[in-house]
């Protein structure tokens, strides 16, 4: 795939995948695609950083067609 490699973050992940999003990373729920309000503020940090890591380890992943990591 041609352009600048990004990776979106959605809970709309077949949605993303049909528009042509090359890397898609599934989020969360709808109003919180990055975070988890539900969990203490020290886990929802850890578990944001995962989130991150996983996109970083997609963004370095060459793709031919789109992906959902």
């Amino acid at each position: 795939m041609k352009g600048i490699p990004v990776v979106l973050i959605t809970c709309l992940s077949n949605v993303a995948s049909q528009v042509g999003i090359g890397r898609i990373l599934s989020g969360n729920k709808f109003h919180y695609p990055v975070g988890q309000p539900d969990l203490p503020p020290e886990e929802e940090r850890r578990w944001r950083a995962a989130l991150l890591e996983k996109a970083l380890a997609a963004l370095e992943t060459p793709i031919q067609e789109p992906k959902i990591f």
